[in-house]
Formats: C-alpha cells, sequence, structure tokens
C-alpha cells in the first residue's frame, strides 16, 4: 500500500515537474519536512526523485523541440561544482543541528524572490529584443547557483534556473522549462550520489516516486499547451507563495496547516487545468 501512495504521489509530483519545469522536489522536501523526516534523508531522498522528474521531463520536452543544448552543457559542468560546494555545508550544519532552520530559511529567501519576480507586472518586451551580453557566462553563473541550490535543498534547482533563463537570457516559457529540465540531470545526480555515501535513504520509496513522475510529467509538459504563458508565470509564482507558507508554518505551526496549503493549491492547479481543457475541446468543436 505504501508503494502505491508513493507511486500516486510521484505521479501528480510528474505532472508539476512536467508542466513548470521544477524537478519535483520543491515540493516534495517541504512535505518530508512537515512529516518529521531528518535534513540529509530528506534532501538525499528528494535528489532521487527530481532525478526521476528531471529525465522524464526532459525526454518529454526534448520530443517538443523545447531544449537548448547550448545552455545545457555550461549549466551542468557549473552546477555539479555548485553540488560539491553545498554537501559538506549542510552536513556539518546537521552535525551542530541547525540544518532544517537554515534550509527553511534559504527556501523562504528565494521562493520569496522568485514569487515576487513572476508574479509583479512583466513589462512587454520588443520582438527583436537585442541578445543579453556574454550568454555563456551568464548561464555558467546560473549553473553554479543551480549546482548549490540543488545540493542545498534537495531539489533539481528548476525554479532557481527557469525564471533567470526567461529574464536574464530571453528564453520563452516553454524553452527555459525544457532547458532547465534537460540542465539539471547531472546536477541532480551529483548532488544525489555524496547524499547516498552520507546518509540512509529509502530506495523504495524514492524508486516509487521515480515510476510515478515518469507517468506524470508528460502529462504536465503537454499540458503546458493549455495555458498561456503569463498565466502559467501566475500559477509558478502561486505555487512558490504555498511552499513558503508551508515552510513557515512548519517553523511555528503544527505542521498539518502546511500540508493542508499544499493540498489547497493543487486542487486549484488541476481544477484550472481541467477547466481549461474543457475550453479548448469547446473552442474546436466550435471552430470545426
Amino acid at each position: 500500500m505504501d508503494i502505491i501512495l508513493f507511486i500516486l504521489l510521484g505521479g501528480l509530483i510528474g505532472i508539476f515537474s512536467g508542466f513548470f519545469g521544477i524537478g519535483g522536489g520543491i515540493i516534495l522536501t517541504p512535505l518530508l519536512l512537515l512529516l518529521g523526516y531528518p535534513p540529509t534523508f530528506v534532501i538525499g531522498t528528494s535528489l532521487m526523485l527530481s532525478l526521476g522528474t528531471s529525465i522524464s521531463g526532459a525526454i518529454a520536452h526534448f520530443r517538443m523541440g523545447n531544449i537548448q543544448w547550448k545552455y545545457v552543457a555550461i549549466i551542468n559542468v557549473m552546477g555539479i561544482i555548485g553540488t560539491q560546494i553545498a554537501h559538506p555545508l549542510i552536513t556539518k550544519l546537521e552535525s551542530l543541528g541547525y540544518a532544517e532552520t537554515a534550509i527553511s530559511i534559504f527556501y523562504i529567501m528565494l521562493l520569496g524572490f522568485f514569487a515576487v519576480t513572476l508574479l509583479k507586472k512583466q513589462k512587454s518586451r520588443p520582438a527583436n529584443r537585442p541578445a543579453p551580453a556574454f550568454p555563456l557566462l551568464i548561464a555558467g553563473l546560473i549553473g553554479l547557483g543551480a549546482g548549490f541550490i540543488s545540493s542545498a535543498l534537495g531539489v533539481s534547482g528548476g525554479f532557481f534556473i527557469v525564471p533567470l533563463l526567461i529574464s536574464l537570457l530571453g528564453l520563452k516559457a516553454p524553452h527555459a522549462v525544457g532547458t532547465s529540465l534537460a540542465s539539471v540531470v547531472f546536477i541532480v545526480t551529483s548532488g544525489f550520489i555524496s547524499y547516498s555515501i552520507s546518509s540512509t535513504l529509502d530506495y523504495i520509496a524514492g524508486i516509487s516516486l521515480i515510476i510515478g513522475t515518469f507517468l506524470g510529467a508528460p502529462i504536465g509538459a503537454k499540458s503546458t499547451l493549455l495555458v498561456k504563458e503569463s498565466f502559467m508565470r501566475l500559477l509558478l509564482g502561486s505555487l512558490y507563495i504555498c511552499m513558503i507558507m508551508s515552510v513557515i508554518v512548519n517553523l511555528f505551526l503544527p505542521s498539518f496547516i502546511g500540508l493542508i496549503i499544499i493540498g489547497a493549491f493543487a486542487l486549484f492547479f488541476f481544477t484550472t487545468l481541467i477547466r481549461q481543457k474543457w475550453l479548448s475541446k469547446k473552442e474546436q468543436a466550435a471552430g470545426g
């Protein structure tokens, strides 16, 4: 029964991964912390899941032609360096008893910044927007930051990569999502290997989650066709706010409140997609 529940949870997270390009760890990490698991266990298991969601989501977006390979290579190389900086730091913090608090504060700061970035009113971009200066250097810095964040928080780094690919390198949202998912495969693998050596992980739970994500990620990727880019940004920003609230709850209030917050967003998200799918079919029927 536990395996079935983990597969179902992985399927739901896979849909989020394919839709937002966030790897799934951004949801699983606070969930496992809310359930009382120790930080290094949470990060290692979450990285295992993120590896599965990244691969399955990247495959789906590769088929849709959404991956910019020149950025993938440099983000991967610099990201691996970032993971090896973060891992010993988190291990040391856990030995001192400060890891969960440090992870929570770091989570809140990063998600708060990107939520504001995504939700604020965007200025219209000219069609002939000039290419950014030193794009590969920018991609390398993005990769370094993503690698550190991935190994520090147990996430793929997609929630860091996607907004920056859009704002700094000018990628369209679907291309940013696809490039992000392809970029983080080696980043997550590097971090996962580090934690699997130093911590005890639940491999059965991780494999069950990965099986679920392979089923859910293609659904999420195809669902990006149902909504406009501006609405994708709104949904992603709203997800970040909900995750911030759940992390704050875990620090100060009973953990079940955080679970309710996450569940409420999931209900809103899937209701929205179902409605958009119905409207799309209605428009096609009217046009036919």
